[in-house]
């Protein structure tokens, strides 16, 4: 069976006036709800918090994916957790001295754990905790800042973690994200991503109506992977 390329829309973009539809229409669709929690220090930007996980919770069948880009992510673990995040991801530089308690926390609280990792950051700061993790994130741009031209160099870092995978026995899930569009489909599966996140230029941006703009991003994918 052909591996396939599983996609996590990114739900702070929704439209607040289309916001039940869109919901309803990524739920049914996606593999992963992405929440791009961001708190305007650890990256110059702000998204949503713990209240949107909240009120989606009940509504969604869809395993919610809280992406912390904030510092000191310790804090908050256990009010993302409540909040009905599946899986927690903090990033490396804002857990570098308790990486191992951090992530024991998060299974502890009943969640799968994820870390991500900007495009300078090398894989070898993950080494020694990468079989706890059920995730790993590859940023293709820094993380924070909307309108980045995608890293290329992140394709052979992908390709570089599927190896120690591989060599390692180990099962977690690669997921790339940023500045996701139709160009990249292709190389991010041909380098071994499992997952790509989506957001307005991959999807949003693609039509006024937001159902149609879900069908344009299907095909563009279909013939992408074709």
């Amino acid at each position: 069976m052909e591996r396939k390329l599983m996609i996590a829309p990114s739900m702070g973009c929704c439209d607040l006036f289309d916001m039940e539809r869109q919901v309803r229409i990524i739920d049914e669709n996606s593999d992963f709800l992405h929440m791009d929690i961001k708190d305007g220090v650890y990256v110059p930007s702000f998204g949503i918090g713990p209240e949107f996980l909240e009120a989606l919770k009940d509504k969604v069948k869809t395993p919610m994916d809280a992406h912390l880009m904030i510092k000191n992510p310790q804090k908050y673990l256990e009010v993302f957790a409540n909040a009905g995040a599946a899986y927690i991801t903090p990033h490396t530089d804002c857990i570098e001295g308790d990486a191992f308690v951090t992530f024991n926390k998060i299974k502890s609280l009943g969640c799968k754990a994820g870390v991500a990792l900007n495009p300078s950051v090398p894989l070898t700061t993950i080494e020694y905790y990468l079989p706890l993790l059920d995730k790993v994130t590859i940023m293709i741009v820094d993380a924070g800042i909307s309108g980045q031209k995608v890293i290329e160099q992140t394709f052979d870092k992908i390709r570089d973690l599927v190896k120690i995978r591989e060599e390692k026995g180990l099962n977690f899930l690669i997921e790339a994200d940023g500045s996701m569009n139709k160009d990249v489909y292709r190389p991010l599966y041909e380098a071994g991503a499992d997952m790509v996140v989506l957001g307005p230029p991959a999807l949003w941006n693609k039509a006024d109506d937001f159902e149609e703009a879900w069908n344009i991003m299907e095909n563009e994918l279909k013939e992408a992977l074709e």
